[in-house]
């Protein structure tokens, strides 16, 4: 099989003004670093961002409001970093409707296994209103089921996904480390085009099948990232930045 290994200039060049973009990490942790440093470099704009939260404060998918990349944001909220809220009050940042964080990721969960929609309890009586999300075009739908009210909740899809994992082998099979599981398995799915940053490309054979967090057959591009010393440091500098760790941490 054709290795699915390139450069990330190759294999972002997919992406496009106005191009659906899905991208994994929790509060920019399992995030790809060096794929947000490349698309700032592109000047690519309009971009529709699909993430669980916008990111935080002058790192990360932040650089992507503070360079006005982001178009309209399909998130749980946007107030996890200035760039996004300065964005969304001053009305550069399109935001149609929030989702409760489980919502959202049971949303990426359907378009990752290819249903069209979940039903969705939580919220019922209250995000259905008209003047919560004046932006909304449609009514959300409710359903009952066994006496439980219920929104049917659209699946969640996008053109381009880009994940971050620990490993990947040629034929683009990943392996996660700890808390860069958080989302990126189903978000590496719900993409037609999925390129993976990882710290490391390994021969075939040396990630366990049992091991695998994402099969090669949905990772379209396997491109270097930071390695993972350099990963490490970074985000110690950015927490040490943040007052979260001290020195001797």
């Amino acid at each position: 099989m054709k290795s699915k290994i390139m450069s990330i200039d190759e294999a972002l060049s997919i992406v496009k003004d106005g191009t659906k973009l899905m991208m994994g990490g929790f509060l920019d942790v399992g995030s790809p670093l060096k794929c947000i440093e490349k698309l700032i470099e592109l000047g690519v704009k309009d971009l529709t961002l699909i993430a669980v939260a916008p990111g935080l404060d002058g790192f990360g998918k932040a650089m992507l409001y503070k360079n006005k990349m982001v178009k309209e944001l399909i998130s749980s909220h946007v107030g996890t970093t200035s760039e996004s809220t300065k964005e969304y009050l001053e009305g550069n940042l399109i935001v149609k409707e929030f989702y409760p964080m489980g919502t959202w990721m049971e949303k990426v969960r359907a378009g990752a296994v290819g249903l069209p929609g979940v039903l969705v309890p939580v919220g019922v009586g209250i995000l259905e209103d008209p003047e919560l999300f004046p932006l909304r075009k449609e009514t959300k739908k409710v359903i009952n089921v066994d006496g439980v009210d219920c929104f049917v909740e659209p699946a969640l899809t996008a053109e381009v996904s880009i994940v971050k994992a620990w490993r990947a082998d040629e034929l683009g099979n990943l392996q996660y480390r700890y808390t860069g599981l958080n989302n990126n398995p189903e978000i590496a799915m719900a993409g037609k085009y999925t390129i993976a940053e990882v710290n490391e490309i390994v021969p075939v054979g040396t990630i366990l099948p049992e091991c695998v967090g994402t099969p090669g057959v949905f990772v379209n591009a396997v491109v270097q990232g930071h390695t993972l010393e350099e990963q490490q440091d970074i985000y110690r500098k950015m927490w040490l930045s943040k007052g979260k760790l001290s020195k001797n941490e």
